[in-house]
């Protein structure tokens, strides 16, 4: 698993979770499921989880393109307002089409899980994945020349 995920392209991780975010904001019904009310204001819990894990695989993907050094924190801050924006930059473009009042409440729930994700990895996910990918860097081919040489 470990040279599964040192072997994706720095970028391609997000480059798809945008374009899966991009997929399910413009498609009417994406999942196949006719308007399931599960609970009241379901569609915002299900907008901040979209962007709960967006976010966490954009900075994952940041992360690993760091290794072996440890990702910058304002960076990260960064991505998670990046996401934020992506969801207000859809919210606008999809009311235009219709009328001109789009859902603050939806950018709200997106901007609330690009801020959970980014606590979830600064503070429960930065050092196993750290730990993880970086034992296995030690003796991948693509970083050997990043070791210092032993005289």
């Amino acid at each position: 698993m470990k040279n599964f995920i040192l072997s994706i392209p720095k970028g391609v991780p997000t480059l798809v979770a945008i374009l899966i975010t991009l997929y399910i904001s413009f498609t009417r019904n994406p999942l196949g499921l006719s308007d399931l009310r599960i609970f009241p204001h379901a569609d915002l819990v299900g907008q901040m989880v979209l962007y709960f894990i967006i976010t966490l695989v954009m900075i994952l993907d940041y992360a690993k393109a760091c290794l072996p050094h440890h990702s910058k924190l304002n960076k990260e801050i960064v991505i998670a307002a990046a996401a934020s924006v992506l969801a207000l930059v859809i919210e606008i473009w999809m009311d235009i089409r219709m009328v001109a009042n789009y859902r603050m409440t939806k950018v709200i729930a997106a901007t609330i899980g690009a801020a959970l994700a980014f606590l979830f990895y600064h503070y429960w996910l930065l050092h196993p994945f750290r730990h993880y990918l970086y034992h296995s860097i030690q003796h991948h081919w693509r970083y050997q020349h990043r070791r210092k040489k032993k005289k």
